[in-house]
Order: C-alpha cells, then sequence, then structure tokens
C-alpha cells in the first residue's frame, strides 16, 4: 500500500534537506594563531647571532617584542616576538641581532603587513595577526607571506 506524504510534511522533509547539505564534516580545533612577529636568521649570520632584540611601530605607537632565537634543525635560527595589539596593517619592524660580546651583527628596520592566519582553514575562522620577516645570509631583512 503506498502512501503519499501530507503536504505539510514534505515541506518541512523539504526545508531539511538543505540544511543537512550544508552541514559538514569539517573539524576545528582550539588552536589558535600567535600574534607577533617570526624571525627567521639565515646561515652564516645565524652563526654569530647570541641575542636579539625587536621593536614594531604600528599607527605611531612602538612596542618592545621579546626575542628568544633557537636553533634549527637544517642550520639557522628563528624565533617569534608576541605583540599585543598587533594590527592588520602596515608596521615597521626594527631587529638588533648582536654576538655575544653584544657587538651588533645585524641592525636593520623592515616594513610588513600583518595577516590574519587560517590554522584550521578557512572554514574555521581566523587567527591574530602575525608577519614574518627573514634575515639573509648576508643581513638583509624581508617580509615573507
Amino acid at each position: 500500500m503506498n502512501r503519499l506524504l501530507p503536504l505539510k510534511g514534505v515541506c518541512v522533509l523539504l526545508a531539511a534537506l538543505p540544511l543537512a547539505a550544508c552541514q559538514s564534516d569539517r573539524i576545528c580545533t582550539l588552536i589558535g594563531t600567535p600574534v607577533g612577529i617570526q624571525v627567521d636568521v639565515a646561515p652564516p649570520i645565524s652563526d654569530r647571532v647570541a641575542a636579539a632584540e625587536m621593536e614594531v611601530c604600528q599607527a605611531g605607537t612602538c612596542r618592545p617584542a621579546r626575542l628568544e632565537l633557537f636553533r634549527a634543525d637544517r642550520g639557522g635560527r628563528f624565533g617569534f616576538g608576541d605583540v599585543e595589539g598587533l594590527r592588520k596593517e602596515p608596521a615597521e619592524v626594527s631587529l638588533k641581532l648582536t654576538d655575544a660580546s653584544g657587538k651588533p651583527v645585524v641592525e636593520r628596520d623592515v616594513r610588513v603587513m600583518p595577516r590574519g592566519r587560517f590554522p584550521n582553514g578557512p572554514e574555521c575562522g581566523e587567527g591574530g595577526p602575525n608577519a614574518k620577516v627573514q634575515v639573509d645570509g648576508r643581513g638583509l631583512l624581508r617580509e615573507v607571506p
């Protein structure tokens, strides 16, 4: 025996289908995105560096950023400086790298554009803004997207 759904039931059923189709199996973790500036220092400059200082200026306000550099597995050094209140607008990064005696190895500025990041993909929302600065083997700075 064939039964037809009442018209009201069909409308409810059809209205629910698009919602089911829009749901995703995407899982969004609670991973965050640090707010600040990442610094990568390439060899041979990195072999001479013992300490780092960084200041970030944005919209007329400058903030020091604590930056500790670590040795990378494949040579070089890397670190991240937290910058409270960093926004997605141009910023000037002043970086000073010194040797064990405190003598400057690199002392330069670079302009960066902090960007929001998507650690779980765009479907899960944007994390805090950050930027990445690379110091090449000659001591020149450039922003890396």
